[in-house]
């Protein structure tokens, strides 16, 4: 499944495919721009199927309905979610449009690369394990993301060569970036989510 999301200053480009098999994809996706900040949260339930959506849903709906509070705060309101369902991996970050500094917090095997106008690569690492609504360790980085940046973000479903991903930053709109790397996912036995995301 394909979307396209245009917003005042970037655009993403989002491609889901469920494990084969199954008619659900177990990963949820969360972007949104408003006046002041552009948010992206990725999750990947536990498993696969129906209860894997429902704990990455869930995770995602928190982000959604709270993403004015600080990236350290969500993932802690993530994981409370969590309680009572099999488990997620998260990935949020959150960009300041005017200051361009970016809150990063992951748990679990999400990617995010970014690309700094001038060739610079940006890869935040994020803590192991996954939330569960037991006490979780978290931590949040502070990226730079100046004008003109781009970023992918990824679910472990997703095996590109970094030389296949960093390709990213060769092409003009998030439509080529995107056609290259969706052309370059091999075929996996695990739920896919890709976002590409580029400025207007």
């Amino acid at each position: 499944m394909f979307q396209h999301h245009e917003f005042d200053q970037l655009t993403v480009a989002a491609y889901q495919k469920a494990k084969d098999g199954n008619l659900m994809c177990g990963d949820s996706y969360f972007v949104e721009e408003t006046k002041d900040h552009f948010i992206c949260a990725v999750a990947d339930g536990l498993g696969s199927g129906d209860l894997a959506r429902d704990s990455s849903l869930a995770a995602i709906n928190v982000v959604k309905e709270h993403q004015e509070e600080n990236v350290d705060e969500l993932m802690k309101l993530a994981n409370e979610e969590m309680k009572g369902k099999r488990g997620c991996v998260l990935s949020v970050f959150k960009l300041n449009l005017q200051t361009r500094q970016m809150e990063f917090s992951g748990i679990g095997n999400i990617n995010l690369i970014v690309y700094h106008p001038d060739g610079r690569i940006i890869r935040p690492i994020s803590y192991s394990g996954y939330l569960s609504g037991k006490l979780q360790k978290v931590k949040v980085q502070n990226i730079e993301y100046p004008r003109g940046s781009s970023f992918i973000t990824f679910s472990d479903g997703v095996q590109i060569s970094s030389k296949n991903h960093a390709m990213i930053a060769k092409f003009d709109t998030v439509e080529e970036s995107f056609r290259h790397l969706t052309n370059a996912i091999p075929p996996t036995n695990d739920d896919i989510t890709l976002l590409v995301g580029k400025p207007v």
